[in-house]
């Protein structure tokens, strides 16, 4: 993706500085303009990036509701490799100006550095209409579906799993697909987890498994949807069993795999009265499943029991023989 962004922050604060006439409602306010364009003039000559910063912080400590000065230190910091830091300032940019694409277009940037691929769709989507390369950035993000699974080894937090989660929020995201008009594809509440995955013919998760499962759950306990579980397993025969046997066995394999799941949610305090365990053994193995792993799925509903509105979670677990 384009960097231009970053690369440019001082030269838009210049230019937007130039015409705006909210900052001059104070006169703290209009010393922290001053601050702006010497940091701006440092950085045209090539000056120190930290007397630049000491500039932004002084111009913040002035008048903290600048947008335009947030956004800048942020994409120094950004460089700088501070990415709590930036996004903080990218926060407070949007904070005072929520229509400020830079900033959107910095944090979505930032979130897709760190695998946070909910909330950089939601950041690009809010800059795409006035932003080519958040528009960008949103298409490839649809394209390759990067928000709607988390790979072994990664864990996705609560943050990104309520963008898809929570209804109202899942619903502005889709105003704003229409809005940029990218077509007709809808964001739905489906996140696959391919990092959860349990060890061959049991069905019990590993203890790494604990820290996804909390971050499933907190975002659960901040809805309050009906949540059915979906256990499956692949159609590998037991060892000395016939198919018959086996299928009843992975039968029994997948709804203790479900019931393991729903356990665990319940002792992170999502109530089981929300949850519905279901084994399907080998039935729709492999229904969008990309990696030919045996799926798992999470099914929430809001109070619809019958259940159109898919939450998935997809497990990984092979069995043995």
């Amino acid at each position: 993706m384009p960097t231009q962004h970053t690369l440019n922050q001082l030269g838009f604060a210049f230019m937007i500085l130039s015409f705006s006439q909210s900052v001059v409602a104070s006169s703290d306010c209009d010393h922290a303009t001053d601050l702006l364009f010497h940091a701006y003039y440092l950085y045209s000559q090539g000056r120190a990036v930290s007397q630049q910063k000491l500039l932004f912080n002084k111009s913040l400590r002035l008048c903290s509701e600048m947008p335009e000065v947030h956004s800048t230190l942020a994409s120094i910091l950004e460089k700088q490799g501070k990415d709590a830091k930036a996004v903080y300032h990218y926060g407070q940019a949007v904070r005072y100006d929520k229509k400020f694409s830079m900033a959107w277009y910095g944090l979505g940037e930032i979130y897709y550095k760190q695998k946070r691929f909910p909330l950089s769709l939601e950041a690009h989507l809010r800059a795409c209409q006035t932003d080519k390369d958040s528009k960008a950035r949103a298409m490839e993000l649809l394209e390759s579906k990067r928000y709607a699974f988390t790979e072994e080894g990664d864990i996705i937090d609560h943050e990104d799993l309520l963008v898809l989660y929570d209804g109202p929020r899942r619903r502005g995201l889709n105003k704003m697909l229409t809005d940029c008009e990218l077509g007709d594809v809808k964001v739905q509440p489906v996140h696959t987890f391919f990092n959860l995955i349990f060890p061959i013919g049991e069905a019990t998760l590993p203890p790494e498994a604990e820290r996804q499962l909390e971050e499933i759950a907190d975002a659960l306990l901040k809805t309050n949807s009906l949540v059915k579980i979906h256990g499956y397993a692949d159609n590998k025969p037991y060892l000395y069993r016939s198919q018959a046997m086996s299928d009843k066995l992975n039968l029994g394999l997948s709804q203790d795999r479900a019931t393991t799941v729903a356990t665990a949610l319940a002792q992170w305090g999502v109530s089981m009265d929300r949850m519905e365990a279901i084994g399907h053994g080998v039935k729709l193995l492999g229904e969008g499943n990309h990696k030919g792993l045996p799926l798992h799925y999470i099914t929430v509903c809001r109070g619809n029991p019958t259940c159109k509105a898919l939450n998935l979670m997809a497990l990984g677990g092979r069995l043995g023989w």
